[in-house]
């Protein structure tokens, strides 16, 4: 009968994320970035050494100003919780974390009592404030939770700071603006970590700046669990966040204590290396061998959150120059204030067309239409302007209840060729005056070149990328995308580069565009280009996703794009041996590969797309791209088909100008009426030919057969040596 139940509790204890030890991933996850990065070293460093000195500057004005106390800020959290059920982790549970950022960064928690007299008179207040957002970046009313389902297993912190949780487009969720918010994203972490954070520097970009938590080391309810069910998970990586040290200096020294490396913090005392578990007090070690000791009870420290008990007043005062000198924005943000929403208030939100670059002159505007006020709106006017000129309004009228939004196409226009600003605005909403007019506009920038002509040929030897005059680059991660390089090249001293190997994701796109090109009058265009490529897994590997090269064709300015070359892995690479640095091609390791575009020439225009997905390979360098023409035989563009050579020696080509739709198949006679060879006219390929091999076959005469479904053309050859 206890069989079930037994069973039950196994797979729960198997689901829950297994925690003996508190483990912090911020210093794996910052050496894994500089050992790809090693230039970040320098920064990480110098960081580092302007903090040190920092402090001790502070607290000598400190002692000037007899210790006058620093003035209370409120810092706006967006808590994202990224799990396949969100639900798990409570709005209840969130404020219990909230109120023990609040108490610990302000030393107000109860357990301060439990810091021994002699550390009692250093326990820190850094007088932040944590509130969640009471408005989202766009300015609408929130509770400052972000709760998304994901199918994702669990993120890797130690590698790259669980850099997938961070975007949608990977399982997660997209930061919302961190020069306004502190982002926690609390998510199921794998290797066994309770947390991550990103420093006060720029090892990691803007869009991944905050912490991560595990879900069960969240908050003091719900979800949190055992030993770190107190919220002391999310002070230590706030700390980190803030320009904190691990209390030992991360000399990873574990017995073998260097007592050199330290947190850069002077009242905290040296320790040789990371405390677990719940110990007693004092605590000594070699390098603070008698009482009190090293200080395990410290945030920064390792041991359980029943032990954690404070952070120091030099740490305070560290974390405190950290948001007033480098995460200054924060204390301008609005994020922490109420919404005061407006009956009448509309406003245009984002504009979504024209964007980027055209292909023709004329375009027709869209726009998001947002109401903001508390009123349904039913009637707005809508102006926009190009480059401050002649305005355009359009009267809408619909019904739009409050925080809805709706795209609304506004009247045509023209622009010519260069760059543009196109603004747009709303009015007059439900006929009256608009009451917060400061949100009514957006902008957006658009481009028009007049179409390249061919041959078009661009070997990357300027200083400008992408290059002038319609070249154009999508990144839609603002993560690793093509570059130029001086590393190697085909021909000259630069190519362009995707550095798969730094991209630790999966499946992210980036595309390089072409300008626009003008192929009308042509009989056929070929794309030429070079290629190099490597991997650092073995080519044998089964199911592995590869980076991938995707040539692309629009001939619809982008809205749909046409395969036209494909290749991975084995097909791809042009150095076979997998490489774990990172691949710069010699020049023997370069390939040449063409694709034959004739087939869009009936559009008129159209744009090549290069395509690097990448999933964490190695680099991939294009180099040399030309499109160019070819002129068409006279006697194809007159018959539609050529039979040649004729006469022939050994091969025999049959080409059409266009693959015909009811071809059945071609078949070859000798002069007796035997069938020498047939070929089905599915056998076509991609330059609309047919190949004949006739070496072992008597000189003399033959005939070629065209058989259509409704009719047959007969050709005359002869053999002859």
């Amino acid at each position: 009968m206890r069989t079930p139940a037994l069973l039950l509790l196994c797979l729960l204890v198997y689901l829950l994320p297994l925690q003996a030890q508190r483990t912090c991933a911020t210093e794996d996850a910052i050496r894994n970035k500089i050992q790809q990065y090693p230039y970040l070293q320098q920064q990480h460093d110098a960081m580092e050494q302007r903090l040190i000195k920092a402090v001790s500057l502070k607290k000598q004005q400190a002692i000037l100003l007899k210790g006058t106390a620093e003035p209370v800020v409120n810092i706006p959290v967006v808590v994202h919780v990224v799990l396949s059920n969100p639900a798990l982790v409570t709005d209840a549970q969130i404020a219990t974390q909230i109120q023990v950022l609040n108490e610990d960064y302000t030393g107000a928690n109860a357990d301060t009592s439990a810091v021994p007299a002699a550390w009692k008179a250093i326990i820190g207040n850094s007088a932040i404030n944590f509130c969640l957002a009471q408005r989202t970046p766009d300015g609408d009313p929130s509770n400052g939770i972000v709760r998304v389902t994901t199918t994702h297993g669990p993120f890797d912190a130690g590698s790259n700071s669980a850099y997938e949780v961070k975007y949608s487009a990977t399982g997660g969720s997209d930061a919302w603006d961190a020069d306004r918010y502190l982002n926690i994203w609390v998510c199921n972490l794998g290797n066994g970590y309770l947390g991550v954070a990103t420093p006060p520097d720029n090892t990691f970009p803007a869009a991944e700046q905050g912490v991560v938590v595990l879900y069960t080391a969240f908050g003091t309810t719900g979800s949190a669990t055992g030993a770190f069910a107190g919220g002391r998970t999310a002070t230590h990586e706030i700390g980190h966040y803030f320009g904190l040290r691990h209390i030992w200096g991360d000399d990873d020294g574990d017995g073998v204590a260097r007592c050199t490396d330290d947190d850069g913090i002077d009242d905290t005392p040296k320790q040789a290396k990371r405390t677990y578990g719940c110990p007693g007090f004092p605590q000594t070690d070699i390098c603070s061998s008698t009482a009190p000791g090293f200080m395990f009870m410290n945030y920064m420290d390792y041991t359980d959150d029943a032990c954690m008990h404070l952070f120091t007043a030099d740490q305070a005062t560290r974390m405190r120059y950290v948001l007033d000198n480098v995460r200054t924005s924060l204390l301008t943000s609005d994020g922490c204030t109420p919404v005061n929403l407006k009956g009448n208030d509309a406003g245009v939100t984002t504009i979504n067309s024209p964007l980027g670059q055209i292909c023709s002159t004329g375009f027709t505007p869209a726009v998001m239409l947002k109401n903001r006020g508390s009123q349904t709106l039913t009637s707005v006017q809508i102006t926009y302007r190009v480059d401050g000129g002649a305005p355009q309004t359009f009267n809408w009228t619909g019904s739009l209840p409050l925080l809805q939004q709706v795209r609304v196409q506004l009247p045509a226009g023209t622009a010519g060729t260069g760059s543009h600003i196109i603004t747009a605005y709303t009015s007059l909403p439900n006929g009256v005056a608009d009451e917060a007019p400061e949100n009514d506009t957006a902008a957006a920038s658009f481009r028009y070149f007049t179409p390249a002509s061919l041959p078009l040929s661009e070997g990357f030897e300027t200083a400008t990328f992408p290059p002038a005059n319609g070249w154009d680059l999508w990144n839609p991660d603002n993560g690793f995308t093509w570059e130029l390089t001086r590393d190697a090249a085909k021909a000259g001293s630069q190519s362009i580069v995707m550095r798969n190997l730094g991209y630790n994701t999966n499946g992210a796109i980036d595309d390089l565009y072409t300008p626009v090109i003008n192929a009308q009058g042509f009989d056929s265009v070929f794309l030429f280009f070079d290629v190099a490529a490597a991997v650092q897994t073995s080519l044998n590997a089964v199911n592995n996703p590869w980076d991938s090269l995707q040539v692309l064709v629009t001939t619809d300015c982008g809205q749909t794009l046409n395969s036209v070359y494909s290749k991975w892995g084995p097909n791809l690479v042009t150095h076979t041996t997998p490489i774990s640095t990172e691949f710069i091609p010699t020049a023997a390791e370069w390939r040449r590969d063409s694709v034959n575009l004739t087939s869009f020439i009936p559009a008129g225009q159209f744009r090549v797309v290069f395509r690097n997905i990448s999933n964490f390979e190695n680099n991939i360098y294009l180099d040399n791209i030309n499109i160019v023409t070819k002129a068409t035989n006279t006697f194809l563009k007159e018959q539609g088909f050529t039979v040649t050579p004729n006469p022939f020696n050994t091969q025999v080509f049959v080409t059409f100008l266009e693959a015909p739709d009811d071809l059945d198949a071609i078949a070859i006679y000798n002069t007796q009426g035997q069938l020498v060879t047939r070929q089905q006219g599915t056998a076509i390929n991609s330059s609309n030919r047919f190949t004949f091999d006739l070496v072992n076959e008597p000189n003399g005469v033959y005939f070629v057969k065209l058989i259509y479904r409704n009719r047959t053309k007969t050709v005359k050859i002869i053999k002859a040596r």
